[in-house]
């Protein structure tokens, strides 16, 4: 799959994705200074949406020639959609990643600003466990679903849509943390060419998974996800450049 823009990371990703509905004071407190959070219509009012998303990486590689050979590794990510600069947005804000790759997590930190931290996966089919690096289980997801016949395609499915919407929002990272420098990264999915279907989940969380965040216990029907699209990441730019999302996507 050739990228949109000549520099950039690609890639094929299978995602599965639960939202949860959380107190919006609580959200706020996970935003770094700057960042503040704006309406939506998706969940109740004085909630705001919270992504957790348990990611199969495959085929991962610069959009230019080099001498690496592609990597696949998982990584587990919570997002914040509907994040705002005075600058602009919406944007998709996430406060903590957890993966087991060493090298992507050194340039994720280093060129794009995520607060990237190593861990342990284990996966079966039915279960994403997240561990940290002194063996403590940090989040798990546990999933059932009504068979290989239950996918459809991503870009025709009208339940997935509202979903589709909050993922399609560019990326916005802040680093240091303490005293934020925002910048701008397009995740982009080639949903013509991507598939899912509906999840029964349970989500557990532990307390010591991000700070300001008190972990919990989250049975979801109706709000959780498995899909799969190739994918396409851009280096990062700053906000009131000239965002290449509304472009990438038009690419089949």
């Amino acid at each position: 799959m050739r990228a949109p823009y000549p520099c950039g990371f690609i890639g094929d990703g299978l995602t599965r994705g639960v939202i949860l509905a959380l107190p919006r004071a609580h959200v706020c407190a996970l935003l770094p200074a700057g960042l503040r959070l704006g309406d939506h219509n998706v969940t109740p009012a004085g909630t705001h949406p919270v992504i957790f998303q348990f990611h199969d990486f495959v085929n991962c590689q610069w959009s230019f020639p080099t001498w690496l050979q592609p990597m696949q590794f998982h990584e587990q990510t919570v997002g914040i959609p509907f994040t705002y600069l005075d600058a602009g947005g919406p944007y998709f804000f996430m406060p903590k990643l957890y993966l087991d790759d060493l090298w992507v997590q050194l340039n994720g930190r280093f060129w794009w600003g995520f607060d990237k931290e190593m861990a342990a996966v284990q996966r079966t089919t039915s279960r994403y466990a997240v561990n940290n690096l002194s063996g403590r289980r940090i989040v798990s997801l546990d999933w059932t679903t009504d068979g290989e016949d239950s996918y459809l395609p991503a870009a025709r499915s009208p339940v997935f849509e509202p979903f589709r919407r909050l993922l399609d929002q560019t990326l916005i990272s802040a680093f240091p943390a303490a005293s934020p420098c925002f910048s701008l990264t397009d995740f982009d999915r080639n949903w013509n060419l991507g598939k899912v279907r509906p999840l029964r989940t349970v989500l557990d969380v532990d307390p010591a998974y991000m700070p300001g965040f008190s972990g919990g216990h989250f049975p979801a029907e109706g709000a959780a996800y498995e899909f799969s699209a190739p994918w396409w990441l851009s280096l990062p730019y700053s906000p009131g450049a000239f965002d290449m999302t509304g472009a990438a996507m038009e690419v089949s």
